[in-house]
């Protein structure tokens, strides 16, 4: 598993590493961007919806993960302002996260959600949104599509486990994902996403993103 397949090689090569000439080898927090806030009734939510450049995802009720692989093989969990969760994985997310093909002694920074106790029935269950760091390789150059790329092949060959997930994604008719998903109580609404975004990530605070957008069933108080 810890071997890279021939495929994935050449996606990370081709793909990312031919744009990318920042390496991160080393701990280094990165605070992810801000999705700007639409509703769902503007124009730009319809506009942006039945634009091919653009996808949604679901965005779930829990805490937002900064997921660190660290070189030594450690794994590490921080929120998204610059603090270390108090979180320890369950057996099953363990091997989950071990079973993923990423190369020995080498940093991986993947960004996500800790579903852990926000929603009712919900445990030690991690979903996946984007890859930052693959490799020692800071993906600032890389689209959002590459990105993705990157991060489904990493979790497709590491098999498939309930506890850790990528977010699905959503070519059109997001006023109708909308309405299908919300009603369950995990998921607090969309983040629409730019398919050749590039990431702005802050050491201080949080930019505000220009490639991403979220909006969220009305009366909560929802942080993205």
């Amino acid at each position: 598993m810890g071997k890279l397949t021939d495929f994935y090689r050449a996606e990370l090569q081709e793909q990312a590493f031919a744009s990318v000439g920042v390496k991160c080898d080393k701990f280094t927090y990165f605070y992810p961007e801000k999705p700007g806030l639409i509703h769902i009734d503007q124009p730009l939510f319809t506009s942006l919806s039945m634009n091919p450049a653009w996808v949604a995802e679901p965005k779930y009720n829990g805490s937002r993960l900064e997921l660190h692989r660290l070189p030594s093989g450690n794994w590490e969990y921080w929120n998204r302002h610059g603090e270390k969760f108090s979180f320890s994985p369950s057996d099953e997310l363990t091997a989950a996260l071990a079973a993923m093909p990423l190369e020995p002694e080498k940093y991986y920074l993947f960004d996500g959600e800790l579903r852990h106790n926000k929603t009712k029935g919900i445990r030690q269950k991690i979903v996946l949104y984007d890859v930052f760091v693959c490799a020692n390789r800071l993906l600032t150059g890389v689209t959002f599509k590459d990105r993705h790329d990157i991060l489904l092949a990493l979790m497709h060959r590491g098999g498939f486990y309930n506890c850790l997930s990528h977010a699905p994604q959503y070519s059109h008719n997001f006023r109708q994902m909308f309405d299908e998903l919300t009603p369950n109580p995990e998921i607090e609404g969309l983040v629409i996403k730019r398919l050749d975004g590039k990431l702005s990530l802050g050491r201080t605070r949080a930019v505000n993103s220009n490639w991403m957008f979220k909006v969220r069933k009305p009366n909560n108080s929802y942080h993205f």
